[in-house]
C-alpha cells in the first residue's frame, strides 16, 4: 500500500528585518505580532501584545523574549535569514499540521514492556493542544500530576532529574530538532507543578515529535537503565549464591527488572535473590511488595513474567 506525500503549509518568510533599528514593513511587522501573540506570548508572560503594524517597545520586548527562549541574541531585530526563529513560531501557531504517520512504528528492538507502559499513541487528527485532553499520550510534552515527576516527552523520558547539556545532546541524538531541544533543556530540574506550568506554556512550541523520534529518544534513554540495573546487580550479586552472570538471566526477567528502574528500586538485594530464583519467585517478590503493585495495573509485570 503506498502513501501519498503530505505537504506542510508554507511558513512565513521575511523580505526584511523586524524589530529594534529593522526597515519594520508595517504588513511584516502585523505579520509578526500575529505569530507572536498566537504562539502564546501572553498567557506565558502576562503582557499584552497588539496586532497593528507598527513596531513598538513592546513588539520588541517580545521579539526578544522568544530570542533568549531559543538561545538566540537577544537584539529584538529578526532578519530575513532567522529560518529557525519563523519555523518555531510557525510550529506553535499552526501545530494543526502534522506529517501523516499513519504507519508509525510502536515496536521497540528491546524494552517493549516499558515502552508500552510509558504512554499511549494515536494517529494526530486535530492539534494534542487544541483537543479534548487525551491522557498520556506520548509525543507531545507532558508531566504525570506528581510532584516527584518532571516535564516528560516521549516513552519516559522524564527531565526532572537531568541536566540542561544532557537533555539537549540526547534529543539532539534522537534527531529531535535543534530549537525543540533548546526548549525542552529549559525543563532541566523543574518538577511538581511547575513542571506543569511548563508543558501549558512550551508544550505548543514544542508539538509533536515522529515515532521515529520517539522510538530513538527511548532507546537512547532505555539503554542508560539497562546499564544502571546492570551495574547494580553485578555489585550485589557476588554476595548472593550462585548467582549468574546479569546476561544469563531469563530476558524477561532481565526486562522486568529494568522496567522496575523507571519507578524506583527497592530492595535490590531481595529484587536480584527472586530474579536469580526465577520467573515465578519474581512475581511472588512483586505480589508481596506494596510499592511494586502499586504499579501494577498499568506495568503488567507479572503478566509479562507468566
Amino acid at each position: 500500500m503506498t502513501h501519498g506525500r503530505h505537504q506542510g503549509p508554507h511558513i512565513f518568510r521575511l523580505s526584511s528585518s523586524v524589530g529594534a533599528c529593522g526597515t519594520n514593513n508595517p504588513d511584516e511587522v502585523k505579520a509578526i505580532q500575529h505569530l507572536v501573540k498566537n504562539a502564546g506570548y501572553g498567557l506565558t508572560t502576562g503582557r499584552s501584545l497588539a496586532v497593528n503594524g507598527h513596531c513598538d517597545t513592546a513588539t520588541i520586548e517580545a521579539i526578544r523574549w522568544y530570542q533568549r527562549l531559543l538561545n538566540m541574541s537577544p537584539n529584538g531585530l529578526i532578519q530575513p535569514t532567522d529560518t529557525w526563529f519563523m519555523q518555531a513560531l510557525d510550529k506553535a501557531t499552526s501545530p494543526h499540521f502534522r506529517p501523516k504517520h499513519s504507519g508509525g512504528p510502536l515496536a521497540v528492538r528491546r524494552g517493549q514492556l516499558t515502552f508500552d507502559a510509558e504512554g499511549v499513541d494515536y494517529i494526530t487528527a486535530v492539534a494534542p493542544f487544541r483537543q479534548r485532553r487525551y491522557p498520556n499520550f506520548s509525543r507531545i510534552l507532558q508531566w504525570p500530576p506528581t510532584n516527584s515527576s518532571g516535564v516528560t516527552l516521549g516513552r519516559g523520558y522524564d527531565m526532572g532529574n537531568r541536566s540542561a547539556g544532557e537533555i539537549f545532546n540526547t534529543l539532539r541524538q534522537a534527531g529531535i530538532e535543534e530549537y525543540k531541544a533548546v526548549i525542552c533543556s529549559k525543563a532541566a530540574h523543574i518538577k511538581g507543578h511547575q513542571a506543569g506550568q511548563f508543558v501549558k506554556v512550551y508544550g505548543p512550541l514544542v508539538g509533536e515529535i515522529t515515532h521515529q523520534q520517539q522510538i530513538r529518544l527511548f532507546e537512547l534513554a532505555y539503554q542508560v537503565k539497562v546499564n544502571e540495573a546492570r551495574n547494580l546487580y553485578k555489585r550485589v550479586s557476588h554476595r548472593l549464591p550462585d548467582a549468574p552472570e546479569w546476561e544469563q538471566l531469563d530476558q524477561k526477567i532481565q526486562d522486568v527488572i529494568i522496567d522496575i528502574f523507571y519507578q524506583g528500586v527497592h530492595n535490590a538485594r531481595a529484587l536480584f535473590q527472586a530474579a536469580i530464583d526465577g520467573r515465578a519467585a519474581l512475581i511472588t517478590h512483586i505480589k508481596n511488595s506494596s510499592i511494586y503493585m502499586s504499579f501494577e495495573n498499568h506495568r503488567h509485570r507479572i503478566r509479562y513474567l507468566q
